[in-house]
Parts: structure tokens; sequence; C-alpha cells
């Protein structure tokens, strides 16, 4: 049997350390985990992912680990609890099935959320995490898209997702339609909550055909953006992860 051979380094640029998001196992056991997808988009983006840990304990030590971090990367992937984020994540009246819920994950990443925000630490949210940072913020969700009313499309396309579902609309003059270069896009669709009420100080910025809300983002922060669907998935906009890693970049000292 010949020798492993070492990894040969040659770069000597310091690259952006992103915190990614862990989600425990669904499958049961004492397990958390990140999906290869985000791992794989931050690293062909200039970055180094790292996974981070959940729990109530380690929830009070968010802003000591988000400070020695250049990013945050909150990730897709079960419900968020109704007791949590203050106990009114979700619109009233809201009363559909939810499912995946984890406390322990909910707190974690709502002070995640908060340390970065006064860190003016780069964050994307994808999917969940999209959600995630609106009620982070007093905005609220639907537990299901149906009950946002009207003729809604299928949105929860959980086994496709590399394929374009929906288009989405990207609104003009937001720093994703920037970061794109276009006002529309085809997505891939994996989520059946999705934003009701808009937090103070966010704006969505792209919306899918039948009205759902697919982008959002706080203009007041240098990268506080989110998007619905799973572009570490479909693939299409690596720009979004490279314009990510910029941002994380530019906080180095």
């Amino acid at each position: 049997m010949g020798q492993l051979s070492q990894p040969q380094i040659h770069d000597t640029v310091r690259h952006p350390l992103i915190g990614i998001c862990s989600r425990p196992s669904y499958e049961g056991g004492d397990i958390s985990a990140i999906g290869t997808a985000y791992a794989d988009a931050i690293q062909q983006a200039g970055g180094i992912p790292i996974a981070l840990p959940y729990g109530f304990q380690v929830a009070g030590m968010a802003e000591e680990i988000l400070s020695r971090l250049d990013g945050l990367l909150l990730t897709g992937g079960g419900d968020i609890s109704p007791d949590a984020f203050g106990g009114s994540p979700y619109a009233k009246g809201c009363r559909a099935k939810i499912s995946f819920m984890s406390a322990e994950r909910d707190v974690f990443e709502w002070a995640a959320v908060l340390a970065a925000w006064s860190l003016d630490l780069p964050c994307l949210g994808i999917c969940r995490g999209m959600q995630v940072m609106n009620v982070s913020f007093g905005g609220t969700l639907v537990r299901d898209i149906s009950e946002l009313g009207g003729n809604r499309i299928n949105h929860a396309c959980f086994e496709r997702g590399k394929e374009e579902i929906h288009r989405v609309r990207i609104e003009r003059d937001t720093q994703l339609h920037q970061i794109l270069g276009t006002e529309e896009l085809g997505v891939n669709s994996m989520h059946h909550q999705a934003v009701k009420d808009v937090a103070a100080g966010a704006l969505i910025t792209a919306w899918a055909p039948d009205g759902t809300p697919e982008g959002l983002e706080f203009p007041s922060r240098n990268f506080f953006v989110g998007v619905q669907w799973h572009p570490e998935q479909i693939k299409n906009t690596p720009q979004l992860f490279e314009a990510f890693i910029d941002a994380a970049r530019s906080t180095m000292s």
C-alpha cells in the first residue's frame, strides 16, 4: 500500500470564515449537521465554511462566536416553533400543521442573527434562514402558504432542488437586483411557509408569480440578505455567494 501524499498548500490569501448554522438530524439521534452544498458554495466563492453548534447554552455565547467570524449563513430546513422569537413568529389565525421543530436551534439562530446585526456582520439567509431574519426583527410568517389566501402554486417541491420550479420577479434598485443583474430568475422551491408581515427596516426584494415573498434585505446593513429559494442547490447564481464573501472580506481586519 502506497503512502498518502501530503496536500500542497499554495494559497497564502486569508479567506473569510463563514459560520454555517447547523440543523438537527431528522432521522433521530444526538447529531447536528450542515448540508454539503452550503459548504461547497461558500468554498467555491472563496470562503471557509465553519459548522456552528446550536443549543440553549451556546446561544448565550453567540456574540463571542460571531465576533470571531466574518459572516453568517442561515440555512434551510425545519419549521420555527410557535414559542420561539418572543412567542410571535406566526401571524394571528395561522393554524396549519408544522413539523421538524427544534427550540434549541431557534434560540441559537435568534441570538446569532442579533449578534450579526450588532456587529454589522454580513448575513445571508436561505429559505428558513430568510424567515428567521424576518421574525428576529418582529416580522411574522404563515405556517403554510395556503394561509396567505388566493390561488397559490405548489412551493413544496422538496425532491426537486436542482430544478426550476417557478420564476421570481426581482425588484429594481435593491441589493439583490444589483447582485444578480436581472429582474427575473428561475428558482427551485422547497418551502411551505412564507413571510406574512415584514420586519421593521426590511424590504421584500423578490416575488413569486402568485405573490409569495421570495427575497428580503435590510438596507441599513452592508449585507443582510435573504432568499426563499435554495441557490446552493440549483446553482444558477454563484454571484450571490460571491457577493456575500466579498462583503465578509471587507469586514476582515
